[in-house]
Parts: C-alpha cells; sequence; structure tokens
C-alpha cells in the first residue's frame, strides 16, 4: 500500500469521524431530582410520601432509580431528602457526600436489601424514615450496623419491614432516639419488639407500634435467649401508642415495667378491662380505648379509671348501656379529661355533676340532637374550659344553654343541624375564645348572638346558608383574631362598618362567602394594629369604598370571584401593601382589564387561575413587579408567553404553569429572569414543531433551573397529543449543524470526484457536456408551445372550479359571516360571487379533513375572518394551512385576509405563520365608521373576482 493510499484512508477517516459527530439526536436528560426553599414549598409540585418538617429547608424530592448517580447532583446544603426509588439496596456511605442532612425519607417498595454503613456520615440527620411498603409488612435483608454512624437521631420510622428476619441488634448504634415509630411489622406480640430495644436507647420516651398484628401482650423470653427486655429503657417510655392491634389477650405483669406513662393508647378486644390494669401497669396520665364495637359499662370503666389513677380517658367505638352523675362520681376526681366519639350510649345530661373538676368534654358524633347540660344542675358551676359537640344533629342553641360553663375557653359545635341561636344563646360565657359554628344552618345573625363574648379570639360561621346579619352583630368582638362567616347568598349589601362598628383591630385572618355576590361598604374605619390575610369568595363582588386604610393592612388576598371590582375598575390596585395575591375568575364575562396588577409593586407570590385577557393587555400585567418570587398561572388562557412580559420579573424564582389550551413559549424568555431556579410544567400542550427545539437545548444545558415534569408534557400534531420529548426526536433529529456537516462533506466529495475526472476522464467529460448544451438548447426551444399548454390547462381548471372563495370563520363570527359577509357578496353588488362555507356547503357524513381540503381546493381563493377567537380554534388553524399549502403549489392562488378586530403586531408575533402572510399577501380591516364599509365591500369584491393582489 503505497503513501498515497494511506493518505486517501486517513482523509476518509476523518470525514466518517465527522459525520459522527454531526449526526445530534434530540435527548433531554431526566433530572430526578427537585429541590425547594421553604418560601417556595407551597407552589412546588408534591409528592404524597414525603412529609415536610417547617423550618427543615431546603428540601429535595427524589425518584431515581440508581443511588449514587442520581444524588450527584443534590446541593451540600440539602437538609432535608425525600426519595422514592426503585433501588434494590442501599450501599455503605449513601449519602455521606450530603453532611447536612436533618430529615431523610426513603420510600423503597423495591428495598431488597440495606448494608452496614448505610447512613454513615450523616451527623446532623435528626429524622428517618424508611417506607418498605405502604400496605404489608415485607422481609428484606438489613445487616446489623445498617444504622451504624447515627448517633444523634432523634426519631426514627420504619413502614412495613418484617422484623423477623432483622438481627435483633438493629437499633443499637440508635443511641438518641426520643421517638420510634414501627407501622405494619407482622408481630403477633408486643414483646418482640421490646426485645429489639437496646439498653443503650435511653433518652426513649415514645413508642408506637400501629397496625402491626399484635394481638397479645405477655412476658416472653426474647429470640435464643440472647437478650433480655430493657428494663431501663422501658420503664423511661412516656408515651406508648398501640392503636391498629386488635389486642385480646393482656398477660397479668406483662406492663408492670411500665410504671410512669403519660399516655397509653390501644384498641381493645379482650373479654374484660380489669387485664389492663392487671398487666401491672402503673399511673397513667391519658388512655386511649378503641373498641370497635367492644361493649362494657360505665362501671367498670371508673374502676379502671380509679386504678389507673386516670387524667384523661378516650373513647372511641364502645358500647357503653349509661352514662350518669352516678358513674362519673365513681370515677374519682382525678379524670379532668373525657372524650367520647362514635358511641352506643344512654346519657343523663347532667352526669357532669359527678364531677365537676372536669376540664375538657368532648361528645363527637353521636348523634345528639340537643345538649341541656345545664338543665336541671340546681346552680351547679362546672370547671370546663373545652366542650367539643362536632358532627352530631342539635339543631338549636337554646338560651342560657351554656350558663352553668363559665370557664368555658373553647367550644365546638361544627357539623351539626343548628338553625337558630336563641336568646342569650352565649351567656355568661364571658372568658370564651374560640366558637365554632360553621357547617350548620343558622340562616340569621343578629346583634345580641354573641354580645356577651367580649373575649373571643376565633369565631368561625362559615359553610351556613345566611340569610340576614344585623348591624353590630360583631361589635363587641374587639379581640378577634380570625372570623369566618357566610354563606351570605341573599345578603346584597354588606356594610362592614355597621356590623363592626369598628373593624377588629387585631384581626389576622378575615374569610367572607357571599354566593351570588354583594357589594362592600366600609365607610370611615380605623387601621388595624397588625396585617392580615383577606378572604373573599362569590360571583359577584363590588366595593363602594376603595381608598379604605383597611386594605393598606392586607398581606395576603385570596380571591374566587367572577367580578371584582370598584366602581367598574379592577379592585386589586386597592390593596398596595399586597405580598401574596390569588385571584380564580370563574367565568370570561367580567370584561375587566387586569393590567393595574403590575402596581402591586410589593408583590413577591402570584396566583392566577382560569383569567381571561381578552380585555388586558398580556405584555404589561407583569411590568414592574419586580419584587416577585413566584408565579403561577393555570388555565389563563394566554397564547403565548414571551420576553417581553417577563422583562420586569428580576427576582422570580419560580414560574409554574398549567394550560388547556395550546401555549406558545418564545425563544428567549428565560434570559430576564436571572434568579429562576425552577420551572414547573404541570400541563402545557406545545406544538409539534421544531421552532420550540430551543426549549429542550434551554432544558438541557441550563445549570441553575430546575425544568420539572417537561417529560410528561404533550405537543399537538394533526389534531392528535403525542408526547413532546418522543415527537420532537422524530421530528427534529437532524438540526442546523448536522445539515452543515452535510452539505461540507458533499462538497468536498464532488470537488474531488471532479478533480479525478478531469485527471483521467477530461475528454468524455467535455463529450458529456456538449450534449447536455444541446439538450437544454431543444428543451427550451419549444417553451412557447408549452406556455400555450399551461394557459389552456389554466382555463379547463378556471372551469371546474365551483366556488369563488372558501371563507375561513371560527364559531364566534358565524354571525357576522352570515349576517353581513354572505348577503353583500352572493346577493348585492356585481359580480355575484359563489362562497363556501362550512357550515352550508359541506358534505353531510364526509370526513371534516376531506371536507376542508377539497373545499380549498375547488375555490379561487380562501378568505379568512381574523379575530382572537379565531387564532384560538385548532379547526380555523388548519384551513389556514391547508390553504397556505395550496398558496406555496400554486402562485395565482390567492389568500385575503380580513381582520374583524384590532390585534397588535405583538400579539400576532406568536403567530408566524399568519405573520408572514401579512408581509406578502391582501389584508383588509373591518372599518369601525360605516361610511368606510361601502369601499370595503367593493374592494373586497375586486380583489376576489381579480387576479391582481392589492397590498393594504
Amino acid at each position: 500500500m503505497g503513501v498515497t493510499d494511506l493518505n486517501s484512508l486517513s482523509f476518509w477517516w476523518k470525514c466518517a469521524l465527522g459525520l459522527s459527530i454531526c449526526n445530534v439526536v434530540f435527548t433531554l436528560k431526566t433530572k430526578r431530582c427537585i429541590t425547594s426553599e421553604e418560601h417556595l414549598l407551597r407552589d412546588m409540585p408534591t409528592n404524597l410520601y414525603c412529609n415536610h418538617r417547617p423550618g427543615r429547608g431546603p428540601y429535595t424530592d427524589c425518584k431515581i432509580t440508581d443511588l449514587r448517580t442520581d444524588l450527584s447532583k443534590v446541593g451540600l446544603e440539602v437538609r432535608s431528602l425525600c426519595i422514592f426509588s426503585d433501588i434494590a439496596s442501599i450501599p455503605a456511605n449513601a449519602f455521606s457526600h450530603l453532611p447536612s442532612l436533618e430529615v431523610l425519607q426513603i420510600v423503597g417498595e423495591s428495598l431488597e436489601n440495606v448494608q452496614s454503613g448505610a447512613f454513615s456520615g450523616l451527623p446532623n440527620l435528626k429524622y428517618l424514615r424508611l417506607l418498605i411498603s405502604d400496605r404489608i409488612c415485607r422481609s428484606i435483608a438489613m445487616e446489623s450496623l445498617a444504622f451504624a454512624g447515627l448517633t444523634n437521631l432523634e426519631e426514627l420510622t420504619l413502614e412495613g419491614l418484617n422484623l423477623t428476619n432483622v438481627s435483633i441488634n438493629i437499633f443499637d448504634p440508635l443511641v438518641s432516639v426520643i421517638k420510634l415509630n414501627i407501622n405494619r411489622t407482622c408481630s403477633l406480640d408486643l414483646s418482640d419488639i421490646f426485645c429489639y430495644l437496646p439498653v443503650g436507647m435511653s433518652h426513649l420516651k415514645d413508642l408506637n407500634v400501629i397496625n402491626s398484628g399484635i394481638s397479645t401482650i405477655e412476658t416472653k423470653e426474647c429470640p435464643g435467649a440472647s437478650k433480655t427486655w430493657p428494663g431501663t429503657v422501658l420503664s423511661g417510655i412516656r408515651n406508648l401508642y398501640l392503636i391498629g392491634n386488635s389486642i385480646k389477650i393482656i398477660q397479668a405483669n406483662s406492663l408492670v415495667v411500665f410504671q410512669n406513662l403519660s399516655s397509653l393508647s390501644l384498641e381493645f378486644a379482650g373479654q374484660s378491662l380489669d387485664s389492663i390494669w392487671e398487666s401491672g401497669i402503673g399511673m397513667v396520665g391519658e388512655l386511649s380505648l378503641t373498641g370497635k364495637k367492644y361493649s362494657t359499662n360505665f362501671s367498670d370503666l371508673c374502676h379502671l379509671v380509679s386504678k389507673l389513677h386516670l387524667q384523661s380517658l378516650s373513647l372511641v367505638f364502645i358500647s357503653t348501656d349509661r352514662l350518669s352523675a352516678k358513674h362519673l362520681k365513681d370515677c374519682g376526681t382525678t379524670l379532668t379529661k373525657l372524650f367520647i366519639s362514635r358511641m352506643e350510649i344512654d346519657l343523663d345530661f347532667d352526669f357532669w355533676t359527678g364531677n365537676t373538676g372536669m376540664q375538657e368534654l368532648q361528645m363527637a358524633q353521636m348523634k345528639l340532637t340537643e345538649a341541656p347540660f345545664c338543665v336541671a344542675v340546681n346552680g351547679t358551676v362546672s370547671s370546663l374550659t373545652s366542650l367539643d359537640l362536632t358532627g352530631n344533629s342539635i339543631t338549636y342553641i337554646a338560651g342560657d344553654q351554656f350558663v352553668c360553663m363559665p370557664l368555658l375557653e373553647q367550644l365546638f359545635l361544627s357539623d351539626n343541624a343548628i338553625k337558630t341561636l336563641q336568646l342569650n344563646a352565649f351567656r355568661g360565657l364571658h372568658h370564651l375564645k374560640i366558637l365554632k359554628l360553621d357547617s350548620n344552618k343558622i340562616s340569621q345573625l343578629t346583634a345580641k348572638d354573641f354580645r356577651t363574648l367580649q373575649a373571643l379570639e376565633v369565631l368561625l360561621i362559615n359553610d351556613n346558608i345566611i340569610e340576614t346579619i344585623e348591624d353590630g352583630t360583631f361589635r363587641d368582638q374587639r379581640e378577634l383574631r380570625q372570623l369566618s362567616f357566610g354563606r351570605l347568598e341573599y345578603v346584597f349589601e354588606l356594610h362592614l362598618n355597621r356590623i363592626f362598628y369598628a373593624f377588629p383591630p387585631k384581626i389576622q385572618r378575615l374569610s367572607i362567602d357571599v354566593k351570588y355576590g354583594t357589594t362592600f361598604f366600609l365607610g370611615s374605619t380605623p387601621q388595624t394594629e397588625g396585617t392580615f390575610l383577606l378572604e373573599l369568595s362569590g360571583d359577584r363582588l363590588d366595593f363602594v369604598d376603595c381608598n379604605t386604610t383597611v386594605f393598606t393592612a392586607v398581606r395576603e388576598l385570596k380571591v374566587n370571584c367572577t367580578f371584582f371590582r370598584c366602581k367598574n375598575d379592577f379592585m386589586a390596585p386597592y390593596f398596595p401593601n399586597l405580598e401574596s395575591f390569588e385571584f380564580l375568575e370563574e367565568s370570561e364575562k367580567a370584561r375587566l382589564s387586569y393590567t393595574k396588577i403590575n402596581t402591586l409593586h410589593r408583590l413577591k407570590r402570584l396566583k392566577l387561575t382560569d383569567l381571561s385577557f381578552n380585555y388586558t393587555e398580556a405584555g404589561s400585567v407583569f411590568r414592574n413587579l419586580t419584587q416577585l418570587q413566584t408565579l403561577v398561572l393555570v388555565n389563563c388562557h394566554l397564547s403565548f408567553l414571551t420576553e417581553c412580559m417577563f422583562q420586569d420579573l428580576t427576582s422570580l424564582q419560580l414560574l409554574r404553569l398549567y394550560s388547556d389550551s395550546p401555549l406558545v413559549l418564545i425563544d428567549g424568555m428565560f434570559e430576564v429572569l436571572p434568579v429562576l431556579t425552577a420551572f414547573v410544567l404541570d400541563r402545557v400542550d406545545f406544538q409539534c414543531s421544531c421552532e420550540n427545539g430551543w426549549i429542550l437545548d434551554w432544558a438541557e444545558s441550563t445549570e441553575k433551573v430546575q425544568v420539572i415534569n417537561l417529560q410528561k408534557q404533550n405537543c399537538v400534531w394533526h389534531y392528535k397529543k403525542l408526547n413532546f420529548l418522543a415527537t420532537m426526536k422524530k421530528l427534529c433529529q437532524t438540526d442546523l449543524q448536522y445539515i452543515c456537516c452535510v452539505a461540507t462533506a458533499g462538497s468536498v466529495c464532488l470537488l474531488l470526484s471532479a478533480a479525478v475526472g478531469y485527471r483521467f476522464a477530461r475528454w468524455p467529460s467535455i463529450v458529456l457536456f456538449i450534449r447536455l448544451r444541446g439538450w437544454v438548447e431543444r428543451r427550451f426551444g419549444r417553451q412557447w408551445h408549452r406556455r400555450r399548454r399551461r394557459r389552456v390547462e389554466e382555463i379547463e381548471e378556471i372551469e371546474e372550479m365551483q366556488y369563488d372563495a372558501f371563507v375561513s370563520f371560527c364559531s364566534r363570527d358565524e354571525a357576522w359571516a352570515l349576517g353581513e359577509l354572505v348577503p353583500r357578496l352572493e346577493e348585492q353588488g356585481n359580480p355575484r360571487l359563489r362562497l363556501c362555507l362550512h357550515n352550508r356547503d359541506f358534505e353531510v357524513g364526509k370526513n371534516i379533513m376531506d371536507n376542508i381540503i377539497e373545499s380549498i381546493y375547488s375555490s379561487r381563493c380562501t378568505v379568512c375572518l381574523i379575530s382572537r377567537h379565531y387564532l384560538r380554534s385548532d379547526w380555523c388553524s388548519l384551513e389556514m394551512r391547508v390553504a397556505t399549502n395550496r398558496l406555496l403549489e400554486e402562485q395565482k392562488y390567492r389568500l385575503i385576509l380580513i381582520f374583524l378586530e384590532h390585534i397588535s403586531p405583538f400579539e400576532l408575533s406568536a403567530f408566524h405563520r399568519l405573520a408572514r402572510l401579512m408581509r406578502s399577501r391582501t389584508y383588509l380591516d373591518w372599518p369601525v365608521d360605516e361610511a368606510d364599509r361601502v369601499h370595503f365591500w367593493d374592494r373586497l369584491r375586486r380583489n376576489i373576482a381579480e387576479e391582481d393582489t392589492v397590498r393594504s
């Protein structure tokens, strides 16, 4: 082989290598971790398995397949990590590169092995949760030193782990654990759990064994007699929680080690309650019994209370015969809290007189129809500070109904059927701070209802259909922090200055639901002492007094309505100090401009839902919002998002989008967001076009922005929704770089071939050139014959045309087309034109796509009636696309655009096809002045009938 051949091979090898490098394919590396700061957490996507603890941010949620690779890009500053994984093993030092971790949650339903030292290198870890299964208990190989290094761990939660095959020394390294939660372990005896507790776990205070199949509590030796119960550890436990275990047998002296329990919760299914205190258990502060229809009598319950010196007794799903003053007296004076729920019981309402020292009483979901606790008690005064009657069937509150409870601070009457608050219903409750009357049937609020409740701080009257509300209803509640009332279905004028007299100075949260709508009057009201949250809901929210000092104290505003206005203007600008604004528009009826949102200069969080921008310049809504950190747009009917819209959002960190209609993102829109850290797409339907390739390039190349859920999005292709990434990969594999590379390689090969041909086949090439020249002369010498034949074909084609024009319009503009266009062109003037309308001339039963194509190709031209609704119509877009394709095929074909309303060039910039047509084709504007319309119709008829187009 010669030197020339070697050089040739080297050349072709370089060309092949260059081509392989240029073969670029659209791919997107899946970013499996999402990191959120504390202030952005509420608007970030949530995982049901991840419980974020306040004050432990930054937070990172990961869905991983390879532990080391996928976690390699998690920041060192992350303090809370939640992993949802399909991994089979957790190796040693798996998280050692994250020394700042304080909270670690792992959901691993495919996990089979946890190696020794898996959590080493985490000196700051305080909370560890390991979920093996959320339905059953499962066996995995967990080595004895799996928790080695977690000397500072304070809380451990294990869910779905079968402890049978786990080393009995598994918890030995956990010397600082305070709370141990074990769920679904499939143990039969509680003693099996005790055997796993090491002697060094001396700080343990809470032991929760839930839904683990435990049916017996016995004194048994540990397996293999290798260990004994850690008496000092068990004696230090204060809270033992065994709910979800149907315990049938409690052996005598089996719980003797527990002498100082603060609370004990268990589901009892045994024969006698005596077995509980016979277990040797010492004094217990609180006892919670769930029985699933377990039957007993209150005498036995009081016997248990006396034996254990209980201060609090909670009974759920336990049937008992009767509760009277005598029974409660037998319980002794130590009992201060009684919680009864979902029980069948014969109740004497004066039972509480048997223990006047009772402080808290709950009787929730007991099917009570009345609550005459203070009737026939002969002036006995209760010491109750809290009374909970939630979820009963009480229909009214009688006068002086709670007069025997002067120390009451909390009264819960939610989810009843209360219709009436009789006169003096709450008399005597001078210390009441919390009153909940939500979800009842109260229809009237009078000035006397809450007159005596001057210490009230929380009042909830929401979810009541209130027909009337008197002046002065809340005038005595000067300590109110939270007030919620509604629905005011028949209150069409709400004078806040009259129902309060003076606005509550300490208010922190005010919620008003007016259902159909109302007009608010505030009058002259003093400013509050601090800031507060305002929630408003209803169809129409009209304000008369807008420039009030009360609105300057609102920092967070949540509005759900159709009309939110002050004298026909959007109301939001009258809250100048807003930092968080949520607005949900329930209908497109409101013809309001939302542009003045841009006057809320202090806004940090903005969430807009179902907003219609038909009367708003979308490009100016977000101007001047330089402090905005979070922007959430849900179905805001925006056709596009551009760089100009976001140019002032210099502090934006989170952008979240959801759109039912196609949304166009213009290239460069993220370049003006310098501190953006997260871009969340809940649902965005892109166009299947290589013009959107920039999104994939940007998402792949950006390092500082987390692009979330892009792989789940669709794009629209011929009225079908396809996966965005997969479709872009098929459509746009060959990019500009690849084309340039191929063109360069082809040019080089052509030049080489020409050089070789000239060197070895010069004379044959000359002969070939002469023959080609002769063929060209003969071909163009007959050109006049072909022109003549073409004219004949054009005449025949014109004769075959069925219509003068195909009219493309949307359903919203049908009235104009049928009422203005058709009569003018078909029935008046000269010449009379034949128009093709889809609702009149399409062949019934034929595919819509075929009808469109045949109608356009059977018409001399196409007339498009352009409006904002037209631009949003998928069918209209298809008709324009077909007409444009014919325009490219036949230069003589005409496409005429008629703008029925003014659409700014900024709005049209998102519709590239239409913008290009406007620069090269005829377009007309529907004149506002009727005098100009005669010329409009003449000009339109002339353009349809004649061949020459007119540039507007």
